[in-house]
């Protein structure tokens, strides 16, 4: 699973950032229009990650901020197995340019325990299926 994920990773960055790109590209920010903007890219990339078949689990979260010539900063903290992934795609690439938004979507990849396999029980031991 860790070496699919791993041959897949930059596939999928390079497609839901084709996503947001389609979508955003010729438009200027909206309020009023952004929730919508946000449910197309969240449902697009996941038909798209759902269609690779791979054995896991998607987060989806995307966030559309106006730009005004100001930085933005997003963090995260995961805790999780080596096989777990999580993606960060920056919308537009270049930030100098003239677009009037940014986005930022982040994909967590979990990977589902396969039967036979040891599984991580909640109280921190591993367990077989």
């Amino acid at each position: 699973m860790e070496n699919d994920l791993r041959g897949e990773e930059k596939e999928c960055a390079d497609r839901i950032y084709s996503i947001v790109d389609d979508l955003l590209k010729n438009k200027t920010y909206s309020n009023s229009e952004i929730n919508q903007w946000s449910n197309i890219i969240c449902e697009t990339s996941m038909d798209f990650l759902y269609s690779k078949l791979l054995p896991a689990k998607y987060i989806i979260s995307c966030y559309i901020l106006k730009s005004a010539s100001t930085e933005a900063a997003l963090r995260f903290s995961t805790y999780w197995d080596n096989g777990d992934k999580h993606l960060q795609i920056c919308w537009p690439k270049d930030q100098n340019n003239s677009s009037n938004m940014l986005c930022y979507v982040n994909v967590y990849i979990l990977k589902i325990a396969q039967e036979g396999i040891g599984a991580l029980c909640p109280c921190g031991k591993t367990e077989q299926m």
